[in-house]
């Protein structure tokens, strides 16, 4: 009776932080869009559906130091505001969410939103909505944090923020209930469901109360097509993943690159933002979000080289924004990338094949193509669509578009843009907690100099007269070579009770045999765990993964002990 009053409070407790996550998040995200127009208003004269009009109007010079003004001001709030001068997002609240305790810091998540409102303030291609989800994951996680919440409902009010923002951005619900368990906690489980609805609810409601809850991309006209035309968006969908691959990799090689410059991160953000301010003044449309351009690209008509050219220029834009250190997120950018695909799909069917199609619909389908694939997220990403357009029937093409795609490229790179970026640090998204701290020890955290060093130039006798005093302790001895390289291992027991003076007059190699197991240096203790986990001796031997030189031993023992310690502090961790 007890531990039933005990839940109904937890559960009540859970609803009521809920209400507040979702509320105070959605009104964060409407801040966020807010922000971002005064500061296009103050810099530019205009905002909203009149700006790439403005932009047409505003001097070439302006439009080229106005992203240098604004990679100083954001490499400046990095470096003061963001812990290890990073900047963060999405991948960051995933790590929190799976493999953490569900700690994300509140001053890293306001720092974060305010450089993202300054980098697309100043015409950096990025998105707004990665940073909306990272700031709504941070003011759940930091009120779990100050009610001292366990592990677990500190990572359900963190989905919960997500959710709230992804609702309050896309003025999507449901969206933003799955993006919640889909992207960030990995998994939908009974917990977590009703306080992440409950979130998203809230902040739906928060924006209809405003009167904020507009279709973002409305279609010219009822899109209808024919049954057939699910073979092309099959082929829209495979046309998009390889551009979401070729758009994440981009973004990945241009970063690259721009941490090898042997220069300061202010000069790199210097050169960087020059670069884009160049790409601003020939393609203003790739200025900021670009919501706009996708309008019209989705309801009106343009010639396939102008969209093969934006194509170009934002996959540019974008790739330099983020070398330069821009804040922001790729969600945005996604968007634009899949609508030009899509409608200069539509429209270069319709040049070939005088079969009158809307390219409009393929915008559409383009945009979940890619999205689906830079996210980790089909089904979340049907549903964004779906609520953004508001087309039941448009939705069924999006999903044929989104599996095709996911389907071709699943292999080409990794499962989300998310995934790279926590992968590129050494952490593994999908594994368990316990593994990933296993993970991040090096075997070599727990190996130990060999007593005794024997080499193949040895006489058996040699060897026992060396290895007797460890003969009780030790179970196998290992020989190397001149150069330090491994050549086998020997049987003390058979070194020292099972030799005649005959037989003691050999080389080591005479009895020397190759060990069953071998660990290297660059593995970590997980690996090495999944390779012993049947081993039946004491040591095993580890050498250098490059030069192959014998480095010395671990102890099976001392590795199983390191594995459960993990899963102790794990079990500690969550009570």
């Amino acid at each position: 009776m007890y531990e039933s009053v005990t839940n109904w409070r937890a559960t009540i407790l859970m609803g009521v932080l809920a209400i507040i996550v979702g509320a105070v998040a959605s009104y964060a995200s409407l801040g966020f869009l807010w922000a971002i127009s005064k500061l296009h208003l103050l810099f530019l004269g205009a905002s909203g559906d009149f700006l790439y009009d403005q932009l047409e109007k505003i001097s070439s010079w302006y439009l080229f130091f106005l992203p240098v003004a604004g990679a100083v001001v954001v490499r400046l709030i990095v470096r003061f505001g963001m812990p290890g001068q990073m900047n963060q997002g999405p991948a960051d609240v995933i790590e929190a969410a799976r493999l953490g305790t569900g700690d994300l810091s509140i001053k890293a998540g306001v720092s974060s939103a305010v450089a993202t409102i300054v980098s697309i303030g100043c015409g950096a291609s990025v998105g707004r909505y990665g940073p909306a989800v990272h700031l709504g994951a941070s003011i759940g996680s930091w009120l779990g944090q100050a009610l001292r919440l366990t592990p677990e409902r500190k990572k359900n009010l963190l989905a919960c923020g997500v959710a709230g923002a992804i609702s309050a951005s896309f003025s999507a619900p449901l969206a933003g209930v799955v993006f919640a368990h889909e992207v960030v906690l990995g998994r939908f489980g009974s917990r977590s469901v009703m306080p992440i609805v409950i979130s998203s609810v809230v902040a739906t409601a928060i924006v209809k109360m405003h009167a904020l809850d507009h279709m973002i991309f409305i279609l010219p006209g009822l899109p209808v097509f024919a049954n057939w035309e699910y073979f092309l968006f099959a082929l829209v969908g495979i046309i998009g993943g390889a551009l979401a691959v070729a758009y994440m990799a981009m973004m990945a090689r241009f970063s690259h690159i721009a941490q090898q410059l042997p220069c300061s991160c202010m000069t790199k953000s210097l050169l960087g933002s020059m670069l884009l301010g160049g790409i601003v003044i020939v393609f203003p449309q790739t200025f900021g979000l670009g919501e706009q351009v996708i309008r019209d690209v989705i309801q009106s008509e343009m010639t396939i080289g102008i969209l093969m050219m934006l194509l170009v220029a934002k996959l540019l834009a974008t790739s330099i924004s983020f070398a330069a250190g821009f804040s922001g997120g790729v969600f945005g950018p996604a968007l634009f990338l899949g609508a030009v695909m899509g409608a200069m799909f539509g429209a270069s069917f319709q040049v070939l094949t005088d079969i009158d199609v809307s390219p409009a619909i393929y915008g559409v389908v383009g945009m979940g193509a890619v999205v689906s694939r830079v996210i980790g997220a089909p089904i979340a990403t049907i549903l964004i669509v779906f609520e953004m357009t508001g087309s039941y029937l448009l939705m069924t093409a999006v999903m044929v578009s989104v599996v095709a795609g996911g389907t071709v490229t699943r292999e080409l790179f990794n499962k989300s843009y998310f995934y790279h970026q926590l992968r590129s640090r050494g952490v593994e998204p999908e594994t368990s907690q316990i593994q990933q701290s296993l993970i991040e020890l090096p075997v070599s955290a727990l190996m130990l100099k060999q007593p005794f060093v024997l080499t193949d130039d040895m006489t058996l006798k040699a060897a026992r007269h060396l290895v007797t005093p460890f003969a009780s302790s030790v179970e196998v001895a290992y020989v190397i070579d001149r150069e330090g390289l491994l050549r086998g291992q020997l049987n003390l027991t058979m070194l020292t009770n099972g030799c005649n003076e005959t037989l003691l007059k050999q080389p080591v190699e005479y009895l020397l045999t190759a060990p069953s197991e071998i660990l290297t240096s660059e593995m970590n203790v997980y690996q090495a765990f999944k390779q012993l986990k049947d081993c039946r001796h004491a040591t095993v031997p580890v050498i250098d993964s490059q030069t192959r030189q014998f480095l010395g031993i671990v102890y099976v023992g001392e590795l199983m002990h390191a594995c459960l310690q993990a899963f102790d502090r794990f079990r500690m961790a969550e009570r």
